[in-house]
């Protein structure tokens, strides 16, 4: 078993794990409330450790695909959340944790689904690293045009975003100019682990109640996120082979556009509004995991016969 495939399987146990505390053991709420702001800027900071010395000092070879990566997940995925958002669910809260999933940068999996897939990984990277960078602007913007009047502080959302974005970016730059990753190095997956489990058990002990009780809007939430992931995969794909661009290229493309930030989002929901609002982000999250084990065993198929063909080429 590869070191990847165990983290593959690691990360897998500690959201079931998460999900299941959550529903049946949800006492632990509101130390998890406390716990989820730190739990996401370490998981942010240490997962940016991945990124090489140097990476965002020379941003001249980072444009192109970093301006792929904001328009697939920004234009293209952003804009479906919030289009459907606005003409289908009727419930403010659903409606603001919506907003704020269109808002967030692609997930972090990505990174680890890069590795596992074998695709061009410094356009996994890069396209990563620009849309985390374009959300401290984009977020302000978006709840600027859509939570102005809802959120009686709207400073608050400035403040939150360059505390789970801008302060990691800064703290892992640092901990890589005083090598202080090759100390975290050892402990990085556990420490993730950890929050990962506190973040996710939060969302989903402050949603279990609501979760129950039987709404449209759920029902509404739950095909956006299907066809937000299962179904964009499918087009960006049929796009992709229709313009003859090669299958690695399709792949981090595909990567780009449909997967959000789901726990950053509930997390954001928790923090400056409440648990309505971070159902939605749930919902996204077990989407999310489906479509990546999906994906996993997808690009597993694919691999082999690619090099099977050219073998015999």
């Amino acid at each position: 078993m590869t070191l990847s495939t165990s983290l593959s399987y690691r990360s897998n146990l500690i959201f079931l794990l998460a999900l299941i505390c959550g529903v049946f053991l949800p006492q632990g709420f509101f130390l998890g409330n406390v716990l989820i702001f730190p739990a996401l800027i370490i998981i942010l900071t240490i997962t940016l450790l991945r990124f090489p010395r140097g990476f965002f000092r020379h941003p001249g070879p980072l444009l192109s695909a970093s301006i792929q990566g904001n328009v697939m997940n920004y234009l293209v995925l952003g804009n479906f959340i919030i289009l459907t958002s606005i003409f289908f669910i009727q419930k403010q809260d659903f409606w603001i944790g919506m907003i704020l999933i269109a808002a967030m940068p692609p997930s972090l999996d990505i990174i680890l689904l890069g590795n596992l897939s074998n695709i061009e990984k410094n356009s996994v990277f890069t396209s990563l690293a620009g849309a985390y960078l374009g959300a401290l602007l984009i977020i302000p913007l978006i709840g600027l045009g859509f939570l102005k009047y809802i959120i009686p502080n709207y400073w608050n959302i400035i403040v939150i975003v360059l505390g789970l974005i801008f302060l990691p970016l800064i703290l892992s730059r640092l901990a890589i100019d005083k090598d202080w990753d090759r100390i975290i190095e050892p402990y990085e997956e556990t420490i993730i682990d950890y929050c990962y489990f506190i973040v996710f058990y939060t969302i989903t002990a402050s949603s279990k109640d609501i979760l129950m009780r039987r709404s449209s809007d759920l029902l509404v939430i739950v095909i956006i996120a299907l066809v937000s992931t299962f179904f964009f995969a499918f087009i960006i794909r049929k796009i992709g082979f229709y313009f003859r661009i090669n299958e690695k290229r399709i792949t981090s493309l595909l990567l780009m556009g449909t997967m959000k930030d789901c726990g950053l989002a509930g997390g954001i929901a928790l923090i400056l509004f409440g648990r309505k609002v971070a159902l939605p982000s749930l919902i996204f999250a077990v989407f999310t995991f489906v479509y990546i084990n999906w994906l996993k065993y997808r690009i597993s198929r694919i691999i082999p016969v690619s090099s099977n063909n050219l073998k015999k080429t």
